[in-house]
């Protein structure tokens, strides 16, 4: 149902992004099959999609409450990497970095 409701930038938008944007509503909504889902800051790629996206949006709306939904605001004409940085005030590659960081123990 969320792809229904979601922007892709009209077509522009990573797939993984927007499959992840599907996952993390899952998550947020207590839908998610978690055990096994990859834990927060698993994955190769923040564009990964699924689970590894979905963990990835959670910890950037950690960051700045709404932000997924900003985001999808922003998706309704195009897509720009540059939206991150719009929103949160750093790139995509270096919140990447940020969040694998925090959960490595």
């Amino acid at each position: 149902m969320t792809h229904i409701w979601q922007w892709n930038g009209n077509g522009q938008a990573p797939g993984g992004l927007i499959e992840g944007i599907a996952d993390y509503v899952r998550l947020k909504a207590n839908y998610a099959p978690i055990d096994h889902w990859v834990k927060a800051g698993q994955g190769n790629r923040w564009d990964q999609g699924y689970d590894v996206t979905a963990r990835f949006l959670d910890y950037c709306n950690s960051l700045r409450n709404g932000f997924v939904a900003e985001l999808n605001k922003k998706m309704k004409d195009g897509y720009n990497d540059s939206y991150f940085v719009d929103l949160l005030g750093k790139n995509v590659n270096q919140l990447w970095t940020d969040y694998t960081a925090k959960f490595s123990h």
